[in-house]
């Protein structure tokens, strides 16, 4: 049993989740979380170790976890602009990464899952000071066989219909 169907399944009541939210691109990067209104560190998969900020935000995301097609919509409370401001500042084509590990408060030295790393498409600010974006997968559906199906090539097409 994995370590997060056993939290669901097997965990005290008294544990929480703890979403950390790593928003990067070459020209900066962010590390936010929504648990605790304190700084702390959490330990990555590679080892590192790394300090997420408290922001208040809302996660919704669209599939399961392994879905290759997976959606998540972000509201962010950026109340001092960083996030919004940095976005706007990109000058090249690459894009912005999101990555989302999940940690159980009690064990803050290994995520329990860790979400495939999306591509932010799009980014936008309220009048409220909130950051809503989406990010998806690269490339979703990008699978092309390369032909052309036309009736010239395939005449039989043409009595399918």
């Amino acid at each position: 049993m994995s370590e997060y169907t056993s939290f669901y399944l097997n965990a005290p009541g008294t544990v929480a989740e703890v979403n950390c939210i790593e928003i990067k691109h070459p020209t900066f990067s962010f590390f936010l979380q929504s648990y605790d209104e304190d700084t702390f560190a959490v330990t990555h998969e590679n080892g590192q170790r790394q300090f997420y900020v408290y922001l208040p935000m809302q996660i919704d995301r669209s599939n399961v976890n392994n879905d290759l097609e997976q959606v998540v919509k972000m509201t962010i409370n950026d109340f001092d602009d960083r996030l919004i401001e940095a976005y706007n500042n990109i000058q090249d084509k690459r894009p912005v990464e999101f990555r989302q590990r999940i940690y159980r408060d009690n064990n803050l030295d290994s995520p329990m899952i860790v979400l495939q790393t999306l591509h932010v498409t799009s980014m936008s600010k309220d009048s409220k000071g909130n950051v809503t974006f989406e990010a998806k997968a690269p490339e979703l559906n990008s699978v092309r066989t390369g032909d052309t199906y036309t009736f010239e090539r395939f005449p039989m097409l043409r009595y399918t219909i």
